[in-house]
């Protein structure tokens, strides 16, 4: 599964977070200079992830910006799309933000 694609499709579809906005604030999720990239290995293949999904694979939220209204609807609609894929399984937020 492609998280990075199904939440961009929920979030947008289903929460109703305009795309502008949502490609704003993911886009800003990457600091200057950083590589959004991680290369796995597996078994079989390999694959390249950015950063952010492969945190939301593992069900990790990390939230690193300040907030306002549309970062925590977007905060919210991860939390709802984690909670849809498998509501048993625990959730890890971390924070890092001035409020």
């Amino acid at each position: 599964m492609d998280y990075a694609k199904e939440f961009e499709k929920f979030a947008i579809k289903d929460q109703g977070i305009s795309s502008t906005y949502y490609n704003k604030i993911m886009s800003s999720m990457y600091p200057v200079g950083l590589t959004p990239n991680i290369i796995e290995e597996r078994q079989m293949n390999i694959a390249i992830f950015d950063v952010f999904s492969r945190l939301m694979m593992d069900r990790i939220i990390f939230l690193g910006t300040a907030i306002n209204d549309q970062v925590a609807n977007i905060i919210q609609a991860q939390l709802l799309f984690l909670a849809s894929t498998d509501s048993s399984k625990d959730i890890s937020i971390y924070i890092n933000s001035p409020g």
